[in-house]
């Protein structure tokens, strides 16, 4: 009986171990609470809020980018309950970049989910500009200062050009039916990374910033499969 105990008990510790190890945004390069994992804003009062009051101080890496009231509007955002500031940039997408392979397939581009990326990669918007109050910082403790994202993640150039980087917003369903070059959609993993119903590719193809997906809590920039040996781009690419 006893080691039937004490079998039971290190099952109980194990499976306590494993729940709580389970990687997330806490602690990754997009948690901007004070121990998160960026440091550069981690001491400046992006993540951090008020409820009832200048006193109830609180910090949530959620908050940044997700909120349960006020969120804008999910249509225009393409994102639960976003609670960034939108960017009121006009895109010029891969469609417009001439290239001849892209272009015979006849693909037409229309940004989904990766307009929620955007919000802070096209560089003109603030990290901490939330979307229910007027102003840069105006919820958190660096009201009125603007916190804008590095320059090494800033992928539009000159905050509205996407010509130089990998297309998103093209369904991927249209695409490989037109490619042979592209594989088509199979496994759990794959179904995963392209958005919605036409399998569109967006930025959250390739990186998933919550960490829960594939291998994206231990490769850098949270990639959803290692760059090492073509794997990620193999994962779509027949070449």
């Amino acid at each position: 009986m006893k080691k039937i105990t004490t079998v039971l008990a290190l099952g109980a510790v194990m499976a306590f171990v494993s729940s709580t190890s389970k990687a997330s945004i806490v602690g990754s390069g997009h948690d901007f609470t004070s121990t998160g994992g960026y440091s550069a804003v981690t001491n400046l009062g992006v993540a951090t809020f008020t409820w009832g009051g200048e006193t109830n101080k609180y910090q949530n890496p959620c908050q940044v980018c997700h909120i349960p009231h006020k969120a804008q509007d999910p249509t225009v955002s393409h994102a639960p309950l976003w609670n960034h500031a939108l960017s009121g940039n006009t895109y010029l997408t891969y469609d417009k970049a001439g290239s001849a392979t892209f272009n015979a397939l006849g693909l037409s581009v229309s940004l989904g989910s990766s307009v929620a990326c955007l919000s802070c990669h096209d560089g003109s918007v603030a990290i901490n500009e939330t979307a229910g109050y007027t102003g840069k910082g105006a919820t958190n403790g660096n009201a009125g200062a603007a916190v804008f994202a590095p320059s090494f993640a800033v992928e539009a150039i000159g905050g509205t050009d996407l010509t130089k980087m990998h297309p998103i917003g093209v369904s991927y369903t249209a695409a490989a039916s037109a490619d042979p070059d592209l594989q088509p959609v199979s496994g759990t993993l794959m179904p995963r990374m392209l958005q919605g119903a036409t399998k569109t590719v967006e930025c959250a193809s390739c990186h998933d910033i919550h960490r829960t997906i594939g291998a994206s809590a231990t490769v850098s920039h949270e990639l959803i499969v290692d760059l090492n040996g073509g794997q990620l781009c193999l994962t779509c690419h027949n070449k």
